[in-house]
């Protein structure tokens, strides 16, 4: 088990959900042009909600998707401007670039309170100096990490043909339907991960049948898909000690 320590700076970490009749699908990078009105359809279809993480480059030609998406019921914060490591960058660029994609979801709804934060990559999650950073931009912030993961970033690179993306995408959904953390789990996926791998032209069709894969899996297990509800109370102790 590692354990970080910080003089009181730490931020509450959520990693699962307190109902295990629940979980929450969580999607980043958002939204995409060919296939977020897709994931949206799913998700009526199985009366789904999720949680999206939207980047700012992304948002800022896709205002309709942004307005429709929350429209539909899905909860939607901020997942900075460019997706980059924001933790390897200057406290001034990590607070410019998270206000401002803040500033283009609050067009379409109040912003949250408190406020769930995941930066790119997940990056800072135990760093001290990204953690005040959060709390003096939002006070009240907390952070959001996962539990089971799609590892969806990698499945394109296994496609070499359009008929490999079910076989693919089945193969994950099939692992993380496996995992013992589900019950209560808050998954990971992305929408059209933004990254520079081989199989590019394949994330349209793999984001989809992702999510389709997942939702009817979990249907089947009769697990609830809920947007992310607010952090629980911190203990005191929890600002010194993160595990």
């Amino acid at each position: 088990m590692r354990i970080s320590w910080s003089l009181g700076a730490w931020r509450p970490m959520m990693r699962h959900l307190a109902d295990r009749g629940t979980v929450a699908i969580t999607i980043d990078d958002a939204p995409m042009p060919d296939s977020t009105p897709a994931l949206l359809d799913l998700l009526d279809r199985f009366d789904a909600k999720a949680t999206f993480f939207m980047s700012g480059c992304r948002a800022v030609s896709q205002d309709a998707l942004l307005a429709e998406t929350v429209r539909r019921g899905h909860a939607v914060y901020a997942h900075g401007w460019d997706h980059v490591r924001l933790d390897r960058e200057p406290t001034s660029r990590l607070l410019d670039d998270m206000e401002r994609c803040e500033a283009l979801l609050a067009r379409h709804r109040p912003t949250p309170q408190p406020y769930l934060v995941r930066l790119p990559y997940n990056g800072g999650r135990r760093s001290a100096r990204i953690h005040r950073a959060l709390a003096a931009w939002k006070p009240g912030c907390a952070l959001v990490h996962w539990g089971p993961s799609t590892e969806d970033h990698m499945t394109s690179t296994r496609c070499a043909a359009p008929e490999d993306v079910e076989t693919e995408c089945r193969r994950d959904v099939e692992r993380l339907l496996a995992d013992p953390r589900l019950p209560g789990g808050i998954l990971l996926m992305h929408d059209q991960p933004i990254n520079e791998r081989p199989g590019a032209q394949f994330k349209p069709a793999v984001t989809i049948a992702m999510l389709r894969l997942l939702l009817e899996g979990l249907q089947a297990r009769r697990l609830r898909c809920v947007t992310l509800p607010p952090p629980p109370p911190q203990a005191w102790w929890r600002r010194f000690i993160l595990v």
